[in-house]
């Protein structure tokens, strides 16, 4: 079976897993794909010995969290953003519409893909923060995309207690693409007697 005709089989296979909630199962079988291609994507993974723990944990995420962001949609309109965000992750791609019901609509100001995308942004922004404590840093700054919105921008160049730092995505963003903002730690400088 060639490369065009397995692919849509194994992804009929992880949506089924991530329908279960095995996400174990879903990240592995995306990496036995890849390990099977001439070319496999990503630069300096190995598939054949892939480890899904960091991927397992975000997925999880992306289907027990709900960020602010998306705090006016009804749950019941949750699940095809969310298996849309994980195929994202899975795939490693930047749109979910081929995975969303091409009738599916949400009340957001944004289109599927951008919801979809603040489900995986937020998984991703809470792992970065756990790092961060897991590092010890105490810090944060907020930084922009280069066209963020106004309501993100007014964030920018205040020093955050780590505790205490906006949620990411912001909440009040109000870009088509949604928030696109990251937090980096301040390091803070020894002083110098």
């Amino acid at each position: 079976m060639g490369f065009e005709e397995k692919r849509p089989k194994v992804e009929k296979q992880v949506i089924e897993y991530l329908i279960k909630r095995k996400f174990k199962e879903a990240s592995l079988a995306v990496a036995s794909y890849e390990a099977g291609q001439a070319s496999p994507r990503g630069i300096g993974i190995d598939w054949k010995h892939y480890n899904p723990k960091h991927q397992t944990e975000l997925l999880n995420s992306i289907f027990n969290d709900k960020p602010k962001i998306l705090s006016k949609l009804e749950d019941s309109k949750l699940e095809p953003l969310r298996l849309g965000a994980a195929m994202m992750e899975l795939w490693g791609t930047n749109m979910a519409t081929q995975w969303i019901p091409a009738s599916f609509e949400t009340s957001l100001p944004f289109d599927n893909d951008t919801a979809a995308r603040m489900l995986l942004f937020y998984a991703i922004h809470q792992r970065t923060l756990e790092g961060y404590r897991g590092a010890g840093l105490k810090y944060v700054e907020l930084f922009p995309a280069p066209d963020s919105c106004e309501a993100c921008k007014k964030l920018v160049g205040k020093q955050y207690i780590l505790t205490e730092a906006p949620e990411l995505p912001y909440e009040y963003c109000t870009h088509k693409l949604g928030c696109r903002c990251v937090l980096l730690p301040v390091v803070e400088k020894n002083k110098v007697t």
